[in-house]
C-alpha cells in the first residue's frame, strides 16, 4: 500500500486529482458572467458620493414614485416637422401606453399635452423631435427587458422611435462587453495554442498549455464571480478578459521556460519524472520570484476604495493560483509524456544564437553617450507629446444601440447635453410652496441658467425652461398700473359728484342722493380692494429693489392708502347721516307730534354731511395727486431690476398650473424639489468636472444668507457619475501605479541585490510603455479620428505590460546575481544571454494580445497596440540602456579619484616650480 502511495505521489497523481476538484467545484459554482456583468460591471461608487445620495432621494420621493427612474421616449421625423397626423399619431401612442402602464411599470408619463408649461422642453425647435417622460420602476425587472417591451410599445409609424436613459446606455455598454467576452476568451486560448505549437512545432504541449490557462482561468474566474455575487466585492465589467489576459501570458512564459529546459534534458537521456524535478527545481525559483512579484503589486490594489481599481486587485488571487499551476499541473503531464509531449517532432530543433541583443549591448559598451543620447532623441518627444485625454463616457464602444441613436437624436435636435442632464436635488425642513422659498428657487434657476456651460434650467417656478411671466413683479405692475389709472379716472367722478352732492341736499333727492353714496361708498371698497392688493405687490418689489427713494415712496403709498380709508369712512358716515335724514323726514308727515325735534335733526344732518363731503372732497383731491405720483413711480418701477423678481401670490400657488408644477417638481412633503440643469456639451473629461464644481460653487452662493441657507444640496445624473469617476480615478490612478511599480522595482532590487542598476532597467521600462502609449493614441487617432481613449484603458494595459517587465527584468535581475564577476565582465556575455529569450517572450506576449482584436472594440484594440509597441520598444532599448549605463557607473566614479590624484600633482609641480624661481631670484640679488 505504501509503495502504491509512493508510487502515485512519484508520478504527481495526488496533485492532478486536487487540480480536477478544484475545477470541478469551480464549474459547478460559478455564477452567470453575463447577469454578473449586468448588474455589478458598473463602477460602484461610494455611499457618500453625490450620485448614490440623489439615488436615495429618489427612493423616498413619494407621489407614487418611490425607487424610479427616468426614460425619455423619442419620437422623431427624419423629415421635418411633425404633421399634426403625426402627433395625433404620438398621442394615441401615449394612451395606449397608459391603458398598460401597470404591465410596464410607468408611474407616471409627462407630455406637452397633460404638462403645458413644459412644452419648450419636450419639444424641439424644429418641431421634427417630441419626447414623452416616462418614470419607470426599478422592481419591474430588468432594465433590458423594460427597454424592449417599451420599444415596442412605443412603436409608430411613419416615425423613428426610441428609448434611451442614461441608466440604459449603461446597460447597452454592459450588454456589448458581455456579448464580446466569450469571444475573446476562445480567441486568445486558440491564439495561445498555435503560439505554443509554433514554438515547438508540437500538438501535445499547445494542449497541456490550454489545459493549464484553463483550469487556472475558470478557478478564479468562479472565485471572482461569486465574491461579487455573495459578499459584493468590486467586479469590473472587464474582469472576465483581463484575468483571462493576465494568466494566459504569465501560463504561456513560464509553460515555455518549462518546456524548453524540459527538452533539454530529455533530449540528453534523463527520464521524464527526474526531467520533470529536475526543472521544477531549476525554474522553480524563477517563478516563485515572478509569482510572488505579481501576487503582490496586483493583489495591494485591493486596498483602494475605488471598485474598479480595487476589481484588478483580483489578478493578485489569479497570479498566484497560475504560479502554483505552474509547478504543480503541468509537471503531472510532463511527468507523464515525457519526449511524447513533443510530438510529432522526434529531434530538438537547432536553436540559432540571436545577436540582436548582442550587437546592441556590444554598441552601447562602445559608446555609451551616443546610446543614451540616441535612446532619449527618439523616446524623450513622444513621451513629451502629452497627447494623454481619457473619455468617461460609456457609449463610446457600443456600435448600432437603439438607445445610443435615441441620444444621438435629442443632441442633433436638443443640444448635446439634452440626453444627459444634471438634476440638483434641493432638501429643506421648511415647505416650498410660499413666496419666500420659490422666489430663491427661481432667482437660483436664473443664476445657474446664466453660467458658462449651461444651456437650459428647469425647476418648479420655470418647469419650461423659461420664465412665467405673470409670475413676475413686471407683469403684475403692468396690471396695477392699468387699474391705477382707472383709479384715477373714477376719483375724478367721485370729486365731482362730491362737490355736486354738497350743493344738492334737497328732501326731495334725498333718497337719490343716498344711492348715489351708496354707490361711491361701493366704488372706494373697490378702491380699497385695489390698494390693498397694490400695498402687498408694492411692498414686494420695494423690498427687493436697491433704487434710490424706496423709503419715501413706500411712505407716500402708505399714506395714500391712509386717505382712502378716511375717505369711505367719511362717506360711509355720510350714507348713515342720509340714510336717517331720509328716514326722518318721512315720519314728518305722519307724526306731527315730533316735526320739530325732526326739522332740528334734519338741520343738523344737513349741516353734518355738508361737513363731511367737503373733506372727503379735500381728501379726494390730495388722493389723486397721489395716485398720479404713484402711477408715475410705477411706471419707472417696471423697467428696473426690481421688477425682474419672482412674486407669487396666494390665488397663483393655489391655482391648476402651479399645483401641477408643484406635483412635478417636489417631494410628497413638498420639502424637497429638484432643478434640472442642460449642459451645452455632452458630458468630457475636459470641461465637465470644472462646470460641475462651478454649479456647486454658485448655488451654494446664492443660497447663503437666505430662507435657504441651511438646504442641503445633491447633485446627480450621468456628468455627475462621470465626474465622480474621474475624480476618484485621477486620483487613486498615480498611486496604483507607484505601489505596483514600486512594489516590482523593490522586488527586483532584493532579487538582484543593486539598487542602482534595477533602477535603471526599471525606468527604461516606464520609458518604452510611455512611448507606447503615446503612439499608440496617434495610431489610433488616425484609424478612427477618435482622440481620446476609454478611462479603462491604461489598467487594462497595465496588466501586459506588468507581466512583460516582471519576466523581462526578474530574469535579468537573476542573470545579474548570479555572476561572480565584476558588472563590466557580466554586461555583454550577461545580456546575450537573457537575449537568446527575448524573440520567445517578444512572440509571446505579442500572441497573448492578439486575441483581444475579435472583440473590435477600441479600447481592447488600443491596449493591443499599446501592449506591442511597448514589448517591441523595450526590447530594443532595454539592452542599449542596460549597458550604457552599466558600464558608465563603473566608469565614471573611477575617473574621480583620478582626476583628483592629477590636480594634486600638478598643484603641488606648480609650488615647487614657483619655490625654485624664488630661490634662484634671491641667489641673483645676493650677487
Amino acid at each position: 500500500m505504501q509503495e502504491r502511495i509512493r508510487k502515485l505521489h512519484h508520478n504527481r497523481i495526488f496533485a492532478l486529482v486536487f487540480w480536477l476538484i478544484v475545477v470541478f467545484a469551480a464549474i459547478v459554482t460559478l455564477p452567470n458572467v453575463k447577469t454578473i456583468i449586468q448588474y455589478d460591471g458598473q463602477p460602484q461608487l461610494a455611499n457618500t458620493s453625490q450620485p448614490v445620495k440623489a439615488t436615495q432621494l429618489k427612493n423616498n420621493w413619494g407621489r407614487n414614485l418611490n425607487g424610479t427612474y427616468t426614460v425619455n421616449a423619442v419620437f422623431n421625423n427624419p423629415d421635418g416637422a411633425l404633421t399634426n397626423k403625426q402627433l395625433a399619431s404620438v398621442n394615441k401612442t401615449v394612451s395606449e401606453l397608459q391603458k398598460r402602464a401597470n404591465y410596464y411599470g410607468v408611474q407616471k408619463i409627462t407630455t406637452m399635452t397633460n404638462t403645458p408649461t413644459s412644452k419648450p422642453q419636450l419639444l424641439s425647435k424644429d418641431k421634427s423631435t417630441e419626447i414623452v417622460q416616462l418614470e419607470v420602476s426599478h422592481n419591474q425587472g430588468t432594465v433590458r427587458q423594460m427597454t424592449s417591451q417599451l420599444k415596442s410599445q412605443i412603436s409608430t409609424v411613419g416615425l423613428n422611435t426610441y428609448v434611451t436613459s442614461p441608466e440604459i446606455i449603461s446597460d447597452a455598454a454592459n450588454e456589448h462587453i458581455s456579448s464580446f467576452t466569450l469571444m475573446v476568451i476562445l480567441m486568445t486560448m486558440l491564439v495561445a495554442l498555435i503560439a505554443m505549437g509554433i514554438l515547438f512545432a508540437s500538438i501535445i504541449a499547445p494542449i497541456i498549455t490550454f489545459l493549464a490557462i484553463l483550469i487556472s482561468y475558470i478557478t478564479t474566474l468562479s472565485l471572482a464571480t461569486n465574491l461579487a455575487y455573495h459578499w459584493n466585492f468590486a467586479y469590473s465589467e472587464y474582469t472576465p478578459i483581463f484575468l483571462l489576459l493576465g494568466i494566459s501570458l504569465f501560463t504561456l512564459l513560464t509553460s515555455f521556460w518549462f518546456f524548453r529546459e524540459l527538452r533539454n534534458l530529455t533530449d540528453d537521456g534523463l527520464d521524464s519524472q527526474a526531467a520533470t524535478s529536475k526543472v521544477v527545481s531549476d525554474l522553480g525559483y524563477r517563478i516563485l520570484i515572478s509569482t510572488l512579484s505579481l501576487t503582490i503589486a496586483f493583489g495591494s490594489l485591493m486596498l483602494f476604495d475605488f471598485s474598479t481599481i480595487r476589481a484588478f486587485g483580483l489578478l493578485g488571487i489569479g497570479f498566484a493560483i497560475t504560479g502554483i499551476a505552474s509547478v504543480t499541473l503541468v509537471p503531472v503531464f510532463t511527468g507523464m509524456l515525457g519526449t511524447s509531449l513533443f510530438w510529432p517532432k522526434k529531434t530538438r530543433p537547432r536553436l540559432k544564437d540571436h545577436k540582436l541583443w548582442f550587437h546592441l549591448t556590444k554598441f552601447g559598451l562602445w559608446q555609451p553617450w551616443i546610446a543614451i543620447a540616441v535612446v532619449l532623441y527618439l523616446i524623450v518627444p513622444v513621451v513629451m507629446a502629452d497627447r494623454t485625454h481619457l473619455n468617461y463616457d460609456n457609449a463610446t464602444d457600443i456600435p448600432n444601440n437603439q438607445a445610443v441613436q435615441g441620444a444621438r437624436v435629442l443632441s442633433a435636435h436638443f443640444g448635446q447635453g439634452k440626453a444627459t442632464p444634471i438634476t440638483l436635488y434641493i432638501s429643506t425642513n421648511q415647505r416650498l410652496d410660499n413666496q419666500n422659498q420659490l422666489y430663491q428657487l427661481d432667482n437660483l434657476t436664473k443664476k445657474l441658467r446664466a453660467q458658462p456651460g449651461v444651456a437650459a434650467v428647469t425647476s418648479v417656478t420655470q418647469p419650461g425652461g423659461q420664465p412665467i411671466t405673470q409670475y413676475y413683479v413686471s407683469n403684475q405692475l403692468s396690471s396695477l398700473n392699468e387699474n391705477i389709472t382707472g383709479i384715477v379716472g373714477q376719483l375724478g367722478t367721485v370729486r365731482n359728484d362730491l362737490q355736486s352732492d354738497s350743493t344738492n341736499l334737497k328732501q326731495s333727492t334725498l333718497k337719490a342722493e343716498v344711492k348715489r353714496l351708496n354707490k361711491l361708498t361701493n366704488q372706494t371698497n373697490a378702491l380699497m380692494s385695489d390698494s390693498s392688493t397694490l400695498q402687498t405687490s408694492l411692498q414686494a418689489a420695494l423690498s427687493r429693489s436697491t433704487a434710490a427713494g424706496t423709503t419715501s415712496t413706500s411712505k407716500r403709498i402708505t399714506k395714500y392708502i391712509n386717505q382712502l380709508n378716511a375717505v369711505n369712512s367719511e362717506l360711509n358716515t355720510a350714507v348713515n347721516d342720509l340714510t336717517t335724514l331720509s328716514t326722518s323726514v318721512g315720519t314728518v308727515s305722519s307724526d306731527a307730534t315730533t316735526a320739530h325735534s325732526n326739522l332740528s335733526n334734519y338741520a343738523e344732518s344737513i349741516k353734518a354731511v355738508s361737513d363731511s363731503l367737503k373733506t372727503s372732497k379735500k381728501q379726494v383731491a390730495s388722493m389723486q395727486t397721489s395716485m398720479n405720483k404713484i402711477y408715475l413711480y410705477l411706471s419707472g418701477l417696471q423697467s428696473s431690476e426690481a421688477a425682474k423678481s419672482l412674486y407669487l401670490s396666494p390665488t397663483q400657488i393655489a391655482s391648476g398650473d402651479f399645483q401641477q408644477s408643484l406635483t412635478n417638481y417636489t417631494d410628497a412633503k413638498v420639502k424637497t424639489t429638484y432643478l434640472t440643469v442642460t449642459l451645452k456639451q455632452a458630458p468630457n473629461a475636459k470641461t465637465t468636472t470644472q462646470t460641475l464644481t462651478q454649479l456647486k460653487q454658485v448655488a451654494k452662493s446664492q443660497l447663503r444668507g437666505t430662507v435657504l441657507s441651511d438646504a442641503t444640496l445633491t447633485f446627480s445624473g450621468q456628468p455627475v457619475v462621470a465626474s465622480t469617476i474621474q475624480t476618484q480615478y485621477q486620483h487613486d490612478l498615480p498611486r496604483v501605479l507607484i505601489l505596483v511599480f514600486g512594489i516590482t522595482l523593490l522586488l527586483l532590487v532584493l532579487f538582484s541585490r543593486s539598487l542602482l542598476q534595477a533602477g535603471y532597467w526599471f525606468l527604461t521600462f516606464l520609458a518604452s510603455a510611455a512611448a507606447g502609449y503615446q503612439l499608440t493614441l496617434l495610431i489610433m487617432g488616425w484609424l478612427t479620428g477618435n482622440t481620446e481613449f476609454n478611462w479603462q484603458v491604461p489598467l487594462l494595459a497595465f496588466i501586459p505590460l506588468t507581466v512583460l517587465a516582471v519576466v523581462e527584468l526578474t530574469q535579468l535581475a537573476l542573470s545579474y546575481r548570479l555572476n561572480d564577476g565584476s558588472l563590466l565582465d557580466w554586461l555583454l556575455p550577461g545580456i546575450n544571454e537573457v537575449g537568446q529569450t527575448m524573440r520567445h517572450s517578444l512572440f509571446i506576449i505579442i500572441a497573448g494580445v492578439l486575441g483581444l482584436l475579435a472583440a473590435e472594440s477600441q479600447t481592447l484594440t488600443a491596449v493591443t497596440l499599446i501592449t506591442i509597441l511597448t514589448a517591441i520598444i523595450f526590447n530594443l532599448v532595454l539592452p542599449l540602456m542596460a549597458s550604457s549605463f552599466g558600464k558608465l557607473s563603473v566608469v565614471l566614479p573611477a575617473q574621480k579619484p583620478m582626476q583628483f590624484h592629477r590636480r594634486k600633482r600638478a598643484n603641488r609641480k606648480s609650488k615647487t616650480k614657483v619655490a625654485k624661481t624664488t630661490r634662484s631670484a634671491k641667489d641673483t640679488d645676493k650677487k
